[in-house]
């Protein structure tokens, strides 16, 4: 029994089965010979989802699950603890030293209208009133924390607003960790989807492993907030590459019935980092730690990388078919497919590349090119920036749910895996474009509804805000697969690459959103809001994928082919395309695609920002104060806010004793910014880059910062390493994401300042987006039709998987260096792994590698364990899978210059038209001008065309085509310049000579309509034409322009028109002629020597 996939005429995939091998008969094997075969008729053969597909999830299980972690890191390393202003500045040593911890807080911290002791604001001298009950306080003794902040550690030991005093009017810099994180992410995106395209899937996910792991476990180390924004930046830069490289490597390794499948299981990586996260989280509550814990996955992805195979669609899709035929055999292999390798060879793989496509290096740019490609460009850019902008909109605001931080995000990883659940049946049975538009509206619908959930209401909100999560991180799968199955294998990474750079953008800014709360408390919801419902809009444009094949190029976007194909889906299919080869693929980047999560969402617990108040012991006179609690300390030296909290930011100048005695009592106390630092709650986290280098107050924006230009690097990163992987192979730019991932991940934990943390995490993120976007291209280009789906939901399970696991490494490791460290281990192992990764048989064949793309194949079905399949499946049987020059292909107006004999042709034609219409609209607009009634003129003018008609007609049949455009527009520039000499006075001779004139004129563009559409081909007909009408507007343009010029010499416009005309004349007569001629129909006619047609048949 085997099973072939074909194209219909429809550009379908069209499913059927045999009762014996295809190679035994020989319609199936001329069929093989003559047809261009997809990747997912190999994919289907060889079992687009066995024990192949399997492994290769698994493979990169750990990495996927690594992302979450990262991603939504910041919910904890950057959470912002209850604070008041240290105010030790108060300590008088009498008073104030023996008052209690809340006496101390009364007298020293002035409290807000509902009673909650300011954060950001102290008393400048103890305000002992309080202690009695008195309420009144003067505020002019009001000033900001002078000594730090003094932290509330109870849910977090440290976290980088604790490390970094990220409160008050620096507690943006907290958001913006998030936001630089996430910025990294946004260049590492493209920069890395562009060197998986380029270099292939594999090697990029593995320089995604090593990158990511090296920057985040610099970043646990930070000595700054500016070193760890940096570090943070490149960590999600490098995690990009793991988030769409894996995710690619997978999904292109299943078939396409199984697709959606895949999807769902890719998905899942992310709810299980989800929930991990949180378990992490809540046991490593130093942000450093949690940093390190959060990165570890990597290491073992790295040693699991050596077997994650490349994809083969993107080997075939590069030409390198020695590689392709390795992984597909391997696949085929390990899915007991192995016989359909045996007529499968790498030079039949690469015969089947397209010609026009064998040599040719694709970048970002071709995604604009042409209108089909351009159109889908748009259109998921605009989704993918909608998706991830309302996802972490949601995520990376756990705090704001009235709920526990590490249950709010277990909830939130939970509600994900019901849902993904859901999204497989949903997806599978009524397709992709429907399920992505409802999960983006019904995510909008939940925004709206808690805008007007009140505060207090914390159940409900919880259980919205859990709907709508849960609805975005369906939307977010969808697209993913979506996306890997709208874009051809040729510029997939590039694709993905550009869209997960749309995405971080949006991540990236989705931080800042929530700083707008200072100016409406709606205001980021209604925008959430508004961008989720917009995009599902824009999403209801994109093509329906569901069990169509995936295009292998360009021209399978622009149209499609109109007979039955052959392709790489063909081959898959004998060689099981999903099998053991392809699972061991999907294994073998799961460490790498689970360190995607643990840098992405990061910064949640590296920038975690810890309860936190002035450090006081620049209030301790060596007297009352040094004997006061903890508690009393505060009461005097750190004034109330309006909640009676103690201020995190501001301290009073003095001991305020007076405040033990009447904490109510702080009435014209003067409070100061923090002078000596904070001091942090590091019950949570032990340290974050909060505490590290105090990003609390003026400076907590820095900690959104941080995550802000990590996914800038990711944004670069998807378009790098998308473009590189198209370019060179997804397995060696994998492997450069691996490294640059791990390397940047490392070192952003070592670092010792808070710009060095940010630029590592910047190059993180660089890498870890080509680690994302190449193995998931790597793996899908493996997976035939039918189990693409599943590979692909299979391989999202990675970043839930991360997810789950990254609250739980930033629990145990609340160290936010040694979390980045951890984070970022999973990548060692995933180098390891690489070593085993085949490369994109796809890809191989699709740059003419035919002996690559045979060898993997032939790997695929070993692995699959269907050797028998690659009997006839010769390296030339592959070469005619892949597309030849399409003959449909699209023509564009570069095409009129390309070569030299149409370009000569679009030269000439392109003069005459401006001749034509130049004349002809100035004879026309002249009517005024010669002394006759305009009446009259036009009267005239109109009559004479009639017998202009008959004169073309007989001119055309007799003297031919070019004879009579040159000698009509000879006749023109005649006339008018014999009117140039007769006076004005003369009326009626002007008008007579003027009227034969306009009548040469209208027989030379009416000559021009048809001998333009006999010079050009059919295939630039329109091209043609429309070049040339181009060129006659401007003529038309100038022509009231030229009439101005009378001012100057009363003879000037009439000389220049009769110039034009008789050049014009002059470039017609260079024209070849037509009459009699057939009609050209492509390109290759106009530049070959036409004959003149004899028979009639002609």
């Amino acid at each position: 029994m085997w099973t072939a996939v074909m194209i219909n005429s429809a550009g379908e995939c069209v499913l059927f089965r045999r009762s014996s091998h295809p190679f035994q008969h020989s319609g199936a094997r001329r069929l093989w010979k003559r047809s261009k075969m997809k990747f997912d008729n190999i994919l289907s053969e060889i079992n687009g989802f066995g024990k192949f597909q399997v492994r290769l999830v698994l493979l990169q299980l750990l990495s996927r699950l690594s992302m979450p972690c990262h991603f939504l890191l910041n919910n904890f390393m950057a959470a912002v603890p209850s604070h008041h202003c240290d105010l030790s500045a108060l300590d008088d040593g009498d008073v104030f030293a023996n008052l209690t911890r809340d006496q101390q807080l009364a007298v020293g911290v002035p409290a807000g209208e509902d009673g909650v002791l300011s954060s950001c604001q102290m008393f400048h001298e103890p305000q002992y009133q309080h202690l009695s009950g008195a309420n009144g306080t003067n505020h002019t003794f009001v000033v900001e924390c002078q000594n730090g902040w003094v932290y509330d550690n109870s849910t977090f030991r440290s976290t980088v607003v604790t490390e970094w005093d990220l409160v008050c009017s620096r507690k943006g810099m907290s958001k913006a960790t998030a936001t630089v994180f996430f910025i990294g992410v946004m260049f590492g995106a493209p920069l890395f989807g562009f060197l998986s395209d380029r270099y292939g899937r594999r090697p990029l996910l593995l320089v995604s492993y090593i990158t990511t792991m090296v920057f985040a476990v610099i970043s646990a180390f930070s000595t700054s907030y500016v070193m760890f924004a940096i570090l943070r930046f490149f960590t999600g830069l490098s995690l990009a590459g793991l988030s769409i490289i894996s995710i690619v490597l997978n999904v292109e390794w299943f078939g396409v019935e199984y697709r959606t499948f895949s999807g769902i299981i890719i998905g899942l990586d992310w709810t299980l980092g989800n929930l991990l996260l949180v378990g992490i989280a809540y046991c490593v509550n130093e942000w450093r730690m949690l940093i390190l814990a959060a990165s570890s996955p990597l290491i073992l992805a790295i040693l699991c990388w050596k077997w994650l195979p490349e994809s083969a669609r993107w080997l075939l899709a590069n030409g390198k078919a020695d590689a392709a035929h390795h992984y597909i055999k391997m696949c085929a292999e390990m899915n007991n497919r192995s016989k359909f390798m045996d007529g499968i060879t790498p030079k039949a793989l690469l015969d089947s590349a397209e010609e026009e496509t064998k040599d040719k290096k694709y970048t970002c740019l071709d995604l604009f090119k042409t209108s089909n490609i351009r159109r889908l460009a748009i259109c998921s850019g605009v989704v993918w920036y909608g998706v991830a902008f309302t996802y972490y909109g949601i995520s990376l605001n756990i705090s704001g749910f009235g709920v526990n931080p590490y249950l709010t995000q277990f909830i939130f990883g939970s509600i994900e895996i019901p849902m993904k659940i859901g999204t497989y049946f949903f997806v599978e049975k009524v397709g992709r474009r429907p399920g992505e538009v409802l999960t983006l509206l019904l995510t909008g619908l939940c925004l709206f509804i808690n805008m007007f959930v009140a505060q207090d209401q914390w159940v409900t909100r919880t259980i919205v805000a859990v709907l709508g999560k849960a609805m975005s991180e369906a939307a977010f799968t969808i697209m993913y697969l979506y996306t890997t199955e709208l874009y051809p294998t040729v510029v997939r990474q590039n694709g993905l690459g550009y869209t997960a750079f749309m995405a971080r953008l949006g991540v990236s800014i989705s931080p800042l959103v929530l700083l707008l709360e200072d100016a409406w408390r709606l205001l980021p919801a209604a925008t959430y809001c508004a961008v989720a419902v917009g995009s599902g809009v824009v999403a209801s444009l994109l093509p329906e994928t569901l069990n169509t094949c995936l295009p292998e190029f360009i021209e399978d976007i622009e149209k499609r082919s109109a007979f039955p194909d052959m392709k790489f889906e063909n081959v898959l299919a004998e060689v099981n395309g999903f099998g053991r080869f392809q699972l061991r693929a999907v294994l073998l980047v799961v460490v790498a695609r689970v360190t995607l999560p643990f840098h992405f969402l990061l910064n949640n617990f590296i920038a975690f920002i810890p309860a936190h108040h002035c450090d006081l012991h620049s209030l301790d006179d060596g007297g009352a104060f040094s004997n006061l609690s903890a508690a009393e300390r505060l009461a005097v030296g750190v004034p109330r806010r309006q909640d009676g909290a103690p201020d995190s930011c501001r301290m009073f100048t003095e001991p305020r004793y007076r405040l033990l005695v009447n904490a109510s009592n702080a009435t014209g106390l003067g409070s100061v910014p923090c002078q000596g630092g904070w001091v942090y709650d590091g019950s949570v986290v032990r340290s974050s880059l909060a505490t590290e280098w105090d990003l609390v107050c003026d400076k907590k924006n820095m900690n959104r910062a941080v995550a802000s230009i990590f996914f800038t690097g990711v944004m670069l990163g998807a378009a790098v390493f998308g473009y590189l992987s198209d370019r060179f192979g997804r397995k060696t730019t994998l492997l450069v994401c691996y490294v640059t991932t791990a390397l940047f991940g490392f070192a952003s934990a070592l670092s010792p300042s808070l710009t060095v943390f940010t630029v590592m995490r910047f190059f993180t993120g660089m890498g870890l987006s080509g680690i994302s976007i190449i193995t998931y291209t790597l793996c899908i280009e493996w997976v035939d039709i039918k189990r693409r789906t599943a590979l692909s939901i299979f391989m999202s399970m990675d970043w839930s998987l991360g997810v789950c696991l990254l609250p739980v490494a930033a629990y145990f490791v609340n160290d936010w260096r040694s979390l980045t460290a951890v984070v970022t281990a999973p990548l060692l192992p995933a180098i390891i792994a690489w070593w085993w990764l085949p490369e994109s048989a796809r890809w191989l064949l699709s740059n003419g590698r035919l002996g690559r793309a045979h060898f993997h194949l032939n790997e695929c079905a070993v692995v699959n364990g269907r050797q028998q399949s690659m009997a006839d499946l010769k390296p030339e049987i592959l070469s005619k899978i892949t597309l030849i020059e399409n003959e449909n292909r699209k023509y564009s107006y570069l095409d009129l210059v390309r070569t030299p004999r149409m370009r000569t042709l679009a030269l000439r034609c392109g003069i005459v038209w401006f001749g034509v219409a130049c004349a002809y609209y100035g004879i026309s607009l002249s009517i005024d001008g010669f002394g006759v009634s305009l009446h009259l003129t036009q009267f005239i003018y109109g009559v004479t065309e009639l017998p202009a008609k008959l004169l073309v007609f007989l001119a055309l049949e007799r003297l031919g085509r070019r004879l009579s455009q040159s000698g009509s527009l000879f006749l023109t520039g005649l006339c008018v310049f014999c009117n140039m000499f007769i006076p004005q006075e003369m009326g009626l001779c002007r008008t007579i000579i003027g009227g034969l004139g306009k009548m040469f004129s209208e027989a030379s563009f009416t000559t021009v309509y048809l001998y333009t559409l006999e010079l050009y081909p059919t295939v630039m007909r329109q091209n043609g034409l429309g070049y040339c009408s181009f060129l006659a507007r401007i003529g038309v343009s100038i022509c009231p322009l030229i009439m101005l010029l009378e001012d100057v010499w009363e003879a000037l416009p009439g000389l220049l028109f009769s110039l034009f005309t008789l050049l014009s004349g002059f470039s017609a007569s260079l024209l070849p002629e037509t009459r009699n001629i057939r009609l050209p129909e492509t390109i290759e006619e106009v530049e070959q020597t036409r004959r003149r047609s004899i028979s009639t048949s002609d």
